[in-house]
C-alpha cells in the first residue's frame, strides 16, 4: 500500500513539474503565436502563468481591434477619441462640470477617452486599455466559478462554465460603458451575496460611475444586503413581476425624477414613442434567430430556477447557495419589471444569466446532484444558439489575423473583420 502512495506521489510530482515546465513558456510562446498559446493556457488554466497569458490575449484582442460596422458603439469612441485629441484640458474639465446635470452622464468613457487622446488618436490604445479593464474583471469572475467547478469536474460544471464565459465574451467591449460596468457589479454582488463581503459594496457603487443605470441594480443589491434571504417574499414577486410587468413604470419613473439633470433625461428618452418605435423598427431588420437565442435562453434559465425551487427542499444546500438563490429571485423581479423600458430590461436579462449560471455551477459541482442532469442536456440547444449567436455578432469586431503567428503582426497592416472571412 505504501508503494502505491508513492507511486501516485511521484506521478503527482512529475505533473506538477510538467505543469511548471508549461507555465515557464507559455510566455515565450505568447510572442511566437499568441493565439496558441491562449489554447495551451487555457487548458493548462490552473497554472497562475496560463491565466496571465489568457489576459494579456484579452488585451491584444483590444490593441487589434477592429470596426466592421459603423453602426456599432465603438464607432462613435473613435469619433470621440478623435475630437478630444483636438480639445483642451479645459474643455474636458468644463464637460465634467456638468456630469450627471446635462448631457453627460458616465465618468469613465469619457475620462478613458480624454486620457489616450494625450498622446495618441489611435482608437486601438484605447480599445486596448477598455479591454484590460473588462477583461481584468472578466477573469476574476471566471476564476471564482472555475474555483467551484475544479472541486467535482465533470460534464454539468463545464457545460455552464463554458456558458457563463460567453454570456458576455470580451467582443462585448464594443459597449464598453454597460458591460464594463456588468462585470465589475457582477463580481463585487457575488462577494456580497456569497460571503456578505460589505467591502464590495463600495466596488458594486462604482459600477454606477461606468454605467448610469447600475444606479437601479445597486439599490436591488442594498435591499437583499438588509433584507436578506426571503424566499416567502421574493419567489411570489418574481411570479408577480412575470405577469404584471407594467407594474412599477410609475416608480421607475419618479425614481428617474428624483435625480433629475442627465439621469431623466436618459430615462425619458428610453421610454419616448419615438425611441421605442426606433428600438422596434431595429428589431424588424435584425434576424429572427438572435432574438430567440435570447429568449430561449432566458426561458430555459428561468425554469430552471423554479424547477429547482420546488426540488430544492429536498436537496441539501449550503449558506452560499441559499443566498445566490434568494437573490437572484429578487434580481429577477427587478428584471421582469424592467422589460417593458426597451434595452434597459433586456440589458440587466444578461446580467441575470451571469447569476443564474453561476448558480448552476456551484449546483453542479455537488456530489450528488445527478437528478440535475437532465437539465444541462435541455439547456445545450439555447446555450448553443446564444453561443453562435454572441460570436457571429461579436466577429463583427475580431481581427481575422488575431489568429496568426508573430506578436503584433495585425498591428502592421490593416485590419480584416473575421466576419467578413466567415460570413
Amino acid at each position: 500500500m505504501n508503494i502505491g502512495i508513492s507511486k501516485y506521489g511521484s506521478l503527482l510530482n512529475e505533473r506538477t513539474r510538467v505543469a511548471d515546465s508549461v507555465g515557464k513558456y507559455l510566455y515565450v510562446l505568447f510572442l511566437i503565436w499568441p493565439f496558441l498559446s491562449l489554447i495551451a493556457a487555457i487548458a493548462n488554466y490552473r497554472l497562475k502563468e496560463s491565466r496571465i497569458v489568457v489576459y494579456m490575449f484579452l488585451v491584444y484582442y483590444g490593441l487589434t481591434f477592429v470596426i466592421g460596422n459603423l453602426n456599432m458603439d465603438s464607432a462613435a469612441y473613435v469619433t470621440q477619441l478623435e475630437r478630444a485629441s483636438e480639445s483642451t484640458l479645459r474643455v474636458f474639465l468644463y464637460q465634467l462640470r456638468g456630469l450627471y446635470a446635462e448631457n453627460v452622464v458616465d465618468i469613465y468613457s469619457s475620462f478613458m477617452v480624454f486620457l489616450v487622446s494625450r498622446f495618441t488618436s489611435d482608437y486601438r490604445i484605447l480599445f486596448a486599455i477598455f479591454a484590460s479593464v473588462f477583461g481584468y474583471f472578466h477573469l476574476k469572475s471566471i476564476n471564482l466559478l472555475h474555483g467551484f467547478h475544479r472541486e467535482n469536474p465533470n460534464w454539468n460544471t463545464l457545460i455552464f462554465l463554458v456558458f457563463f464565459i460567453i454570456i458576455l465574451p470580451i467582443t462585448a467591449v464594443n459597449g464598453v460603458r454597460m458591460w464594463t460596468a456588468a462585470w465589475i457589479f457582477f463580481y463585487a454582488a457575488i462577494h456580497v451575496v456569497l460571503y456578505r463581503d460589505k467591502r464590495y459594496l463600495l466596488l458594486a457603487l462604482l459600477s454606477i460611475l461606468i454605467h448610469w443605470s447600475f444606479l437601479t441594480a445597486n439599490v436591488v443589491l442594498l435591499i437583499y444586503f438588509f433584507l436578506g434571504n426571503r424566499d416567502l417574499i421574493y419567489g411570489p414577486l418574481a411570479i408577480v413581476s412575470y405577469l404584471l410587468q407594467d407594474l412599477l413604470m410609475p416608480v421607475f419613473s419618479r425614481f428617474s425624477m428624483y435625480f433629475g439633470g442627465a439621469i431623466e433625461n436618459r430615462y425619458s428618452g428610453y421610454t419616448s414613442e419615438g425611441y421605442i418605435s426606433g428600438v422596434a423598427l431595429n428589431q424588424e431588420q435584425t434576424a429572427w434567430f438572435v432574438f430567440l437565442s435570447y429568449d430561449l435562453a432566458f426561458y430555459f434559465l428561468f425554469a430552471t430556477l423554479f424547477v429547482i425551487f420546488w426540488i430544492r427542499k429536498k436537496v441539501q444546500t449550503d449558506e452560499k447557495e441559499r443566498n445566490l438563490f434568494s437573490f437572484i429571485l429578487l434580481f429577477l423581479s427587478f428584471v421582469n419589471f424592467g422589460r417593458p423600458i426597451p434595452s434597459f430590461g433586456f440589458r440587466f436579462q444578461i446580467i441575470f444569466f451571469l447569476f443564474t449560471t453561476f448558480y448552476l455551477v456551484m449546483l453542479f459541482a455537488k456530489e450528488g446532484e445527478k437528478r440535475l442532469r437532465l437539465l444541462s442536456l435541455l439547456g445545450l440547444a439555447p446555450l448553443l444558439l446564444y453561443a453562435a449567436v454572441n460570436f457571429r455578432v461579436g466577429s463583427e469586431t475580431i481581427n481575422a489575423l488575431l489568429f496568426s503567428p508573430g506578436l503584433g503582426l495585425p498591428l502592421l497592416v490593416q485590419g480584416i473583420p473575421l466576419a467578413e472571412w466567415l460570413f
